[in-house]
């Protein structure tokens, strides 16, 4: 299974372009999974005041609820590596993690503000950049594309995971 990340801050545009990349690599007769982090505080919606939550809260290790094809568990020890197992089961092709900045999978980092800069220094395997800037971005070692060019990023990204 390949993994690759989509990073950025909030409203930077994960979610749209996670999306044109699971309907790209779909296309490709691919098995492709996502999973986002929710790194925003607090459970995600959906999750409080469920009768799986009292069963994990009751001391359950995991507790899970499936009804109309979803499956929703939950427990106090998640871990990355060990969410990534239950996608191997599954046998997907690519896994696109949504978030996990400080992970060390490979990244696409989206840039819409000059003050998000930074974050390009704090992040590690960064394979490609995708901005709204007009300036160059200098010191990075990664493939830089314009917001414009989304459907470049994803064949560009398409290629180099071999698809």
């Amino acid at each position: 299974m390949k993994i690759f990340q989509i990073v950025g801050y909030k409203n930077s545009g994960k979610t749209t372009l996670t999306s044109q990349f699971i309907k790209e690599l779909s296309k490709r007769n691919l098995r492709v999974a996502s999973l986002k982090h929710h790194g925003h505080g607090g459970l995600p919606l959906g999750i409080q005041n469920t009768d799986s939550e009292k069963h994990r809260q009751a001391g359950s290790v995991i507790s899970g609820v499936f009804g109309e094809h979803m499956l929703q568990l939950s427990s106090d020890d998640w871990q990355l590596a060990q969410i990534i197992k239950i996608y191997e089961i599954m046998h997907i092709d690519v896994l696109i993690l949504e978030g996990f900045k400080h992970e060390d999978f490979p990244k696409i980092v989206l840039i819409t503000e000059e003050k998000d800069l930074p974050l390009l220094k704090q992040l590690s395997n960064v394979q490609a950049v995708l901005t709204t800037l007009s300036q160059n971005i200098d010191g990075i070692d990664a493939v830089i594309f314009h917001r414009n060019n989304t459907t470049e990023l994803i064949q560009w990204y398409c290629n180099l995971l071999g698809y």
